[in-house]
């Protein structure tokens, strides 16, 4: 095949372009792009590409999705990111020799994606949309700085539950109305969540059943009465296990969210005044991938 090769170069696992372009070449097919930044995304939609092939993180995935969303061309995935919320809830995983062998037999499937829109505007969303942990967790990363590049995946992913851990211990319920498909329930929250896929933040897999090809959004939402079961789960994951949370989860293809003043839109942070009520809808099947 002809591929456009999206390439995230502070992507972990240390392969470089140059040798990832040499494995595609070795197996068979021609890399026709190679796009390293945003300002060429426009490549990847070239009339000569029949595979766009998306090698990072959570980030490379969206950046991919955002320019195939209604285009034939499908979608292939090298996960060399942390925490791969996006691979792993598509079942994508293995040696990059093993994912490109496996393109010979895989089969196109559907993926959703989401569009949030508020006053800051319309963005586009492959993992989730919400408010509390996950939002302040994120904020809580980003504004320090550590050496976590010198640590393996799993040392980083524990280091980030460690500090979502603490994000916890000093959160408080907030007040938020949320109306699904016309129907409208409202309460104090720790967070609220509505996830195209199973998992968001690092690895946390608040929506176990979720299935990003329905057309639907699975909304977990969680208040005080949940904060001993999320800081378990919490617990579970430092130690290195999986463990399963049940939060109350309803599904919708509409949502309508009032009172957020900070939310997350995949791993962005948007705060102020202008997202005070946000709109989500999904846009089903906007995607084709190999899996």
């Amino acid at each position: 095949m002809k591929v456009s090769l999206l390439y995230n170069v502070s992507a972990g696992e240390g392969l470089s372009a140059d040798a990832l372009c040499e494995r595609l070449e070795r197996s068979g097919h021609h890399v026709v792009h190679l796009v390293e930044k945003d300002a060429e995304l426009e490549r990847v939609l070239d009339e000569e590409t029949d595979l766009v092939v998306a090698a990072g993180g959570d980030g490379t995935v969206w950046r991919a999705v955002s320019a195939l969303a209604g285009s034939d061309i499908p979608l292939a995935i090298f996960p060399l990111g942390t925490a791969n919320n996006i691979a792993r809830s598509l079942g994508i995983e293995g040696s990059i020799g093993q994912l490109i062998q496996g393109w010979k037999t895989a089969r196109r499937r559907p993926l959703d994606i989401g569009m949030a829109s508020g006053g800051w505007g319309e963005s586009r969303f492959v993992e989730g949309v919400g408010a509390g942990l996950v939002s302040s967790g994120i904020s809580e990363m980003d504004g320090k700085s550590s050496d976590d590049k010198e640590l393996d995946a799993d040392s980083r992913l524990a280091r980030a539950v460690r500090r979502y851990r603490d994000v916890l211990s000093q959160l408080k319920p907030r007040p938020w109305k949320v109306t699904m498909d016309g129907h409208c329930f409202e309460g104090e929250f720790l967070l609220v969540e509505v996830l195209n896929i199973r998992s968001v933040g690092p690895n946390l897999v608040l929506a176990p059943e979720a299935n990003p090809s329905d057309g639907l959004f699975d909304v977990v939402a969680a208040g005080e009465e949940h904060r001993d079961e999320i800081d378990d789960y919490l617990r579970q994951r430092i130690k290195g296990r999986e463990g399963r949370l049940s939060l109350p989860t309803r599904r919708a293809r509409h949502v309508e969210v009032e009172g957020w003043q900070e939310l997350h839109v995949d791993d962005t942070v948007c705060a102020g005044q202008s997202i005070a009520t946000v709109t989500i809808e999904a846009e089903p099947q906007a995607v084709k991938f190999l899996a």
